[in-house]
Parts: C-alpha cells; structure tokens; sequence
C-alpha cells in the first residue's frame, strides 16, 4: 500500500481539484503534485492526504489477504471464497474511500463562500459506494474468473494469465467507475446545478479522467495486486518451511537433540525444538521439506487443494509435494 500509495494520491487529488475547476486540467494537476515529491518529499510525505490513500489501500489488501485465509482455512468452496472476499474487500475499501473521497472534496474542491463548508450530500456518497463495488469486483473477484477463462480458451499458462488479468481487468472496469466518481464530485461541487449541466460537465471532465484514473488501477490493483500475491505466497511459504516440518526434518532434530524414538511433531513447538530445526540450515530445510496434500473431507478437498497440509513422510516428499 505505501509503494503505491504517492501516484495514487497524485491522481486523485488532481481529478477531484479539477473536477471543481482548481487546476486547468488533471494531467496539470498530477505534474504539480508529483513536482512536489520532488522538490520537498519531507512535506510532500507528511501530507494527510498521502496517509489517508495509504490507509484505504492498507485496509483494503489486508482484508482480502485475511479472506483468503479464513476460506482455505473452513476448506470453503470457490465460489464461498470469491464471495467472501468480495464481501471483506469490498467493506474495508468502501468505508476508508468513501471516507477518503469525501475529505479530498473538502480539501481540494471547489472554494467555500460565506465561511460555509462544503456539504457532501447522501447521493455522493452513493455513487462512491457503487463505485467501490465495481472497482472492487473488477480487482479481486473479476482477474480469477478471467484468468480460467485465459487458461482454458486459449491455454495460456496460469501465472501468465493471471498477471494479465490482474492488470486489466481494473483499468477497464473504469469506463463504468469514472463517470459515477465524476458525477459524485460534480454534486459536491455544484449542488444546484441541473442534470443537464451536470451531463454537459461529464461530457467534458470525463475523457482526460477516464485516462489517469485507468493508469491509477495499474498500480493500485494491478501492480500492487501482483505484488500484494506474491509477498503473501512466499511469506507462506516460509511459514509452512519453519512450522510444518517433514518426516526427515524431524528425524535431523531428533538426531541433534538425542533423543531415541517417541518424538514427534509436537516436541517441535517448545523453544528447544525450534532452535535445533533452525540449527540443520536453511538449504538444508528446503532440500529436505515436502508436503502432501490431506484429505479433509467432502468433494471440493481434492488432491489439489493446496490449502491444507501435513509434513510429507518419506525422503522423496519434497520431489512430490515441491514447496
């Protein structure tokens, strides 16, 4: 979230200023603020607004990574998982944006007259809720859909599919997202106006818009999506290494702290257990380690659920298993 988090601030406090007429134009607006970072980063990284879009996005991944877990862990099935996950992500994200937006529109909007603050009616705060609905469908719920649908259609390889799903499924969901965001702003920022000047002004804020708020999801649910996987796999996968030890990880320990027969997994949890495991090396560890898949019970705990583990048994565990 904090990788991502400075360009994501830049766009969107440069949609929602010109939006309001405060800049002449978004890609303005994005200049100005990048020169920020540039010319005083101390300021620039004190900004409110910076932690604000880094607490959205922090909220965001951590309730989708948290989601994942709780689903392997219940052995939910696919479609139990996606809708839970669309549930978790899509409550975090929606409360911290929907926060977030409407105090950029305060900050950043248009000028207040007669020292009344700016009022952000229900309606707005409708519209960012649908909004975060469909971003969030098409950045966790949408990529796997698309990824099946690459891998089977035209075979592509699964990690190769879903890296491309992942980054595009986002920025296209935009063409629907940008006007429901724009016209939320343009409530704010012209609350007598008509729906016919309202769509007269979509007309025109919305073409530039459409464009960075598009480049915004490559690194909000694209790259950080990818990012977000891939340190979320591999923390894992350490984690099963140090915790879930094989058949001859256990015969290694055993053997350094001399014990003869009647030890098991469970004399690992104590302090002296761990520190004789981490005494074998970590190439070693790795080498020796293999896990098999567990049957848990009913249809959808195959072979191939990678969810549930014991330490695989036997030396040649980890060619079969392969962590």
């Amino acid at each position: 979230a904090a990788s991502v988090s400075p360009f994501l601030m830049c766009v969107d406090r440069a949609v929602t200023a010109a939006a309001a007429g405060q800049t002449s134009s978004v890609w303005r607006g994005v200049v100005d603020n990048v020169s920020e970072f540039v010319r005083k980063p101390g300021a620039a990284l004190r900004q409110p607004a910076l932690w604000m879009v880094c607490g959205v996005y922090a909220g965001t991944y951590a309730a989708a990574n948290l989601s994942d877990v709780v689903g392997e862990r219940a052995h939910a099935s696919v479609n139990s998982k996606a809708a839970g996950k669309f549930t978790a992500t899509t409550g975090a994200n929606m409360l911290g944006g929907i926060a977030k937006d409407a105090a950029f529109a305060r900050m950043f909007g248009a000028p207040v007259t007669n020292g009344a603050a700016l009022v952000v009616p229900f309606a707005s705060y409708g519209l960012f809720a649908a909004r975060d609905c469909l971003t969030i469908g098409g950045a966790f719920v949408v990529p796997d859909a698309a990824k099946d649908c690459m891998v089977a259609r035209f075979g592509m390889a699964p990690q190769l599919a879903g890296a491309a799903a992942q980054l595009l499924s986002p920025p296209l969901m935009q063409v629907v997202c940008t006007p429901m965001h724009l016209l939320a702003l343009n409530m704010v920022n012209a609350p007598v106006a008509t729906m016919a000047q309202r769509i007269a002004a979509l007309k025109v804020s919305t073409p530039p818009a459409l464009i960075a708020r598009s480049l915004r999801m490559l690194p909000a649910y694209g790259i950080g999506g990818i990012l977000n996987t891939t340190l979320s796999t591999k923390g894992r996968d350490a984690a099963r290494r140090k915790f879930m030890p094989s058949a001859e990880d256990i015969k290694a320990v055993k053997a350094r702290l001399g014990k003869r027969g009647g030890t098991n997994a469970n004399k690992l949890a104590n302090g002296k257990g761990r520190k004789a495991l981490a005494s074998i090396g970590v190439s070693a560890r790795r080498s020796m380690i293999g896990f098999v898949p567990r049957a848990v019970g009913g249809d959808d705990a195959g072979a191939g659920d990678a969810s549930a583990f014991t330490p695989g048994e036997g030396g040649d565990a980890g060619v079969r298993g392969g962590a």
